[in-house]
């Protein structure tokens, strides 16, 4: 994928991520589930519709392009140049300019089977003794597309009206490989799906064949462009696509990752969280190295899952924690060696990988919200409920700095699923409803010059404990723990300059948690400011070229000259001197400058190209 480059006329994709969020935790007491989904989709919308209006109504001027998102306050441009992106970064409501990046989905060996066969890992989760089959539950996945027609899935699609087929609400293609009909160009989304429903009426595949299933296709093949992922992110809060929020799924299936410590995808998973869909991620097939947890399965919003073998064997690729963001990764671990599920041609054939565990567990969440109804949409009591019904696996591995044999570990985290155990669970007593906890200060997107002393502050309320502000615990992604309490402190240096994360949890008596999560920036006030608005003009041979002094203390500003593809450097000027007089001769030429003093070269310019006859 194209980078952005010093290049007068090369583009590359990239988001422009606006400061302002949408408040989305009051959703969180809202007891109808529809309701509830709709909260979540109109905060956000009228969110970024506010916000955006300024950043749309410029590229509309401009002539760019561009993608407006509100599942998280941002927008796509799929062609944007160094200089529109310095543009945008200069304006007061965005916090970040972010290359769009690519995400991998894992492609190991398709053996073709035939029916028949037993399924070892659904009798191993218990899946086949719960009395529940997912029936009025929705699953999702974001992949590579699923064969709609299979024979294991084709009974199960919410699109099937019984021999005719509605693909809209139930099916988005953002790559525009498949289109408006269901395809899969891969194999890895339909093995995945038919991991969570899939049954012929021979062969049980699924944990949940009684569930339905709709997809989003985020994947073109084995990658996944993250314009595609957050396409699928906000169609899973509104599949019909008409700012109603009818028809979510219940569970979202996500079986592909990046490098850890990567909060792009956080603000979506939450907001899936608060509308009560659980978000499903695996670990990542990184290991068996230690802090190996990809991203977005590393979140503590996200329920990551890593993959075993038959005897409950750890996989030697399944991802271990800690994560970046502080926390024991994966949550649990679910069979994952060897997942006999469907493919496309109506096929059936093996796949490993943590993406094969990962939609046991949202399989499950299915089932036991069938099973015990009173805890569907209730993200953190389900994610309980889970883990403390695992079976419990000890490891000699020490990730973490935990001792061997502690429980839960960053090997297998709880322990292996065991859905027949979380229903049981679930059945024991009343449920627990889960606290909320929200950061009041600073505002996500807020930036301090270093050194500088940073308070965060933040309330906690559980509705069977009451107030819970003194026990938030919060950590910075870059630097782990920050401390305890209502409110807490940090000093940064600048060392720290850059962005940080900054997430505040807070858990109940009965171990269910809620988390809450900000990013800000230290900025090094050291650093030179690159000089703006460059301007080129041309008159008898003669280029003129004037611009703005951002900095203070720079001790003069580098001019260069481009042409034939090598930047040359010129005679410098001296400090506080805007303007620079050049006579290259006759061609084409592009030109840029920089600040510089005795320690440090600042950032260049924007570019400008001229033409001298």
């Amino acid at each position: 994928m194209n980078a952005l480059s010093d290049d007068v006329d090369a583009v590359a994709p990239f988001f422009v991520i606006l400061s302002e969020r949408g408040n989305v935790k009051p959703a969180q007491s809202i007891s109808d589930r529809a309701q509830r989904g709709r909260y979540v989709v109109r905060e956000l919308q009228t969110v970024a519709e506010r916000s955006q209006a300024g950043i749309r109504g410029y590229l509309n001027a401009q002539g760019v392009d561009f993608t407006p998102f509100w599942v998280e306050n941002k927008i796509y441009i799929p062609a944007g140049t160094l200089d529109l992106a310095r543009d945008m970064a200069r304006r007061p409501e965005v916090a970040a300019i972010l290359p769009e990046v690519l995400y991998t989905i894992p492609e190991p060996d398709d053996i073709s089977i035939t029916g028949g066969i037993p399924q070892w890992n659904i009798t191993k989760i218990k899946a086949d003794q719960v009395a529940a089959s997912g029936s009025g539950l929705v699953v999702a996945n974001i992949d590579t597309g699923v064969q709609y027609d299979h024979p294991a899935l084709v009974n199960q699609y919410r699109g099937n009206n019984g021999g005719t087929f509605s693909h809209a609400g139930n099916w988005l293609d953002p790559t525009g490989l498949c289109g408006s009909t269901p395809c899969d160009n891969n194999s890895h989304g339909t093995h995945t799906m038919g991991t969570m429903v899939g049954d012929d009426g021979v062969t049980r595949i699924g944990v949940a064949p009684g569930a339905k299933w709709i997809a989003c296709k985020g994947c073109a093949g084995s990658s996944c462009a993250g314009s595609a992922l957050t396409a699928c992110a906000q169609w899973v809060l509104d599949p019909l696509g008409n700012s109603s929020g009818n028809n979510q799924p219940d569970v979202v299936n996500n079986s592909w990752s990046g490098s850890g410590g990567s909060a792009w995808y956080q603000s979506y998973v939450q907001n899936w969280r608060a509308a009560g869909i659980f978000p499903a991620f695996s670990a990542g097939n990184s290991g068996p190295a230690c802090s190996t947890t990809g991203s977005p399965g590393d979140y503590p919003d996200s329920f990551a899952v890593g993959g075993t073998s038959s005897t409950d064997v750890i996989a030697s690729w399944s991802a271990r924690g800690p994560s970046a963001f502080g926390g024991i990764k994966p949550d649990l671990v679910a069979p994952g060696v060897s997942i006999l599920s469907s493919l496309p041609g109506s096929l059936y054939g093996t796949k490993s990988g943590t993406s094969m565990a990962s939609p046991h567990t949202a399989g499950a969440v299915a089932l036991l919200w069938s099973a015990a109804s009173a805890y569907r949409a209730n993200i953190s009591g389900t994610e309980a409920l889970l883990t403390n019904s695992a079976f419990r696996i000890g490891t000699t591995e020490t990730c973490g700095g935990l001792a061997a044999g502690a429980i839960p570990n960053n090997t297998f985290g709880a322990g292996r699923l065991d859905v027949l155990a979380a229903v049981n669970l679930a059945g024991g007593g009343p449920v627990n409803q889960p606290p909320t906890v929200s950061i009041s200060a600073p505002a996500n997107g807020a930036s301090f010059t270093c050194p500088a002393t940073v308070t965060y502050s933040g309330s906690a309320t559980d509705p069977e404990q009451g107030n819970l502000s003194s026990s938030i615990v919060w950590t910075d992604s870059g630097l782990g723990s920050l401390g305890t309490g209502a409110s807490v402190s940090r000093t940064y240096d600048c060392t720290a300059a850059g962005n940080h994360v900054i997430t505040a949890r807070v858990t109940d008596s009965g171990g269910v948690s809620d988390t809450d999560s900000i990013t800000i920036s230290i900025v090094n006030g050291a650093t030179l400011a690159a000089p703006g608005n460059l301007t080129g003009s041309v008159s008898n041979g003669v280029v003129t070229l004037n611009w703005v002094d951002n900095s203070s203390t720079e001790d003069g500003f580098r001019v260069e000259r481009k042409s034939g593809g090598t930047w040359t450097t010129l005679p410098a000027t001296l400090a506080n001197v805007t303007t620079y007089l050049d006579t290259p001769g006759r061609g084409q030429f592009q030109y840029r400058v920089s600040a510089f003093n005795s320690t440090q070269v600042s950032a260049v310019s924007n570019l400008v190209s001229v033409k001298v006859r």
